[in-house]
């Protein structure tokens, strides 16, 4: 359900999902979820555009988990995150739930490539994995980190241009732990 599943196959701190529907029942739905899993803060990667069709959802997070366990990192829908924001904002919040094992999930709107490629972020830079085992292991979860490379052209951008941001993310991912 909501396509929720660990970083990796044994991954016991971070998932990913895809976002809530955007009724109020249907938030609530999602919350209730994300608690039977024993999930206990939110990573949330919805661009502002997108947030504007909740009732307040970031708000709902922080009512439900505090405000200390709610992530916001804007990224648009099919592009690659900012190193700043990766490194500066993503990685810490992550880390730190990491640290206090609390389970965490991130969540775009579909889990599929923005969740994608921050959780082989996270494998990189949290679990020491290759780049490649990272990316390998997120899409056996059904994601796929490579989504804003597919849909480069379609934004005008060169899908070379865009595995080059995706590769210097995830590889300075390596550096910063």
């Amino acid at each position: 359900m909501y396509k929720f599943a660990a970083a990796c196959k044994n991954e016991l701190i971070i998932f990913g999902a895809c976002r809530p529907g955007y009724s109020q029942k249907q938030i609530r739905a999602w919350i209730e979820f994300m608690k039977s899993q024993d999930i206990q803060r939110i990573c949330c990667l919805l661009a502002e555009e997108q947030l504007i069709r909740y009732p307040k959802l970031l708000d709902s997070y922080q009512e439900e988990f505090g405000s200390d366990n709610v992530c916001w990192a804007a990224i648009a829908d099919f592009h690659i995150c900012d190193p700043a924001t990766l490194h500066n904002q993503i990685l810490p919040f992550l880390f730190t739930s990491d640290r206090s094992q609390q389970k965490t999930v991130i969540h775009c709107s579909g889990g599929i490539g923005r969740t994608g490629h921050i959780l082989a972020a996270w494998l990189i830079f949290g679990r020491g994995l290759s780049q490649q085992a990272a990316i390998e292991a997120v899409r056996k979860t059904g994601r796929n980190p490579y989504e804003a490379t597919i849909f480069a052209p379609l934004r005008g951008k060169s899908p070379l241009q865009v595995l080059a941001e995706l590769n210097y993310l995830l590889n300075a991912s390596s550096t910063h732990s």
